[in-house]
């Protein structure tokens, strides 16, 4: 379930990408600070995600996990094979307009949100960047629709003070991505697990075959 969430929250990201609306919140903050302190991206994220899992360590170790691992090794292949892919489909089919960009990141954004909320209900580690909204739930206890939207908004706060280049496609992702992962939450990766877990339970106590 892990490793699923992940794949399926790359390949939405993908699709963001593809779409060419806007970057998400964090990539809109880690673009404009890396070309205000005049450093490749790549190594920047490098850098903010090692600050981040520092935080996430001292503050609440048991969000690090196999996620955490995948996210920082695999999900940027998967984010570039599928939106390449993409790219190139929509230029055999010579399809184009801002239509089709909005239908391509509308089906992003739930893909990416329903395999952000496999992985975090798997409870295997979560990104640097998903573990800050879920202990702020924790610390705070508000819901976690809120706790996502704080942590989004001072992204694109950030992405706007350094002048990085954001899109209509960032502010919708700021805005729905914690209400959409909450609905995923409760409608899709709790019923897989706990329903998993308890019809295990019932196959232990020998009620069902």
């Amino acid at each position: 379930m892990t490793v699923t969430g992940v794949v399926v929250s790359g390949i939405g990201s993908g699709f963001i990408k593809a779409a060419m609306l806007g970057v998400d919140p964090c990539t809109g903050a880690i673009s404009g600070i890396s070309q205000a302190l005049g450093m490749g991206y790549g190594n920047f994220y490098i850098i903010f995600n090692f600050f981040l899992f520092l935080g996430v360590w001292f503050m609440d170790k048991h969000y690090i996990g196999a996620a955490t691992l995948i996210n920082m090794t695999g999900l940027g292949y998967i984010v570039q094979y599928t939106s390449e892919g993409l790219l190139r489909w929509m230029e055999e089919l010579s399809i184009s307009g801002i239509g089709v960009q909005m239908v391509i990141f509308g089906i992003g954004i739930l893909i990416l949100c329903a395999g952000t909320a496999l992985y975090f209900t798997a409870d295997m580690g979560v990104s640097t960047y998903d573990a800050s909204a879920l202990i702020l739930r924790d610390k705070t206890g508000r819901s976690l629709k809120s706790c996502r939207i704080k942590t989004d908004l001072i992204c694109v706060t950030l992405a706007l003070i350094f002048r990085a280049s954001i899109g209509i496609g960032t502010v919708v992702t700021a805005f729905c991505m914690g209400p959409f992962i909450e609905f995923f939450n409760r409608k899709l990766a709790e019923p897989i697990l706990y329903g998993r877990k308890e019809r295990r339970l019932l196959s232990n106590s020998g009620r069902i075959c």
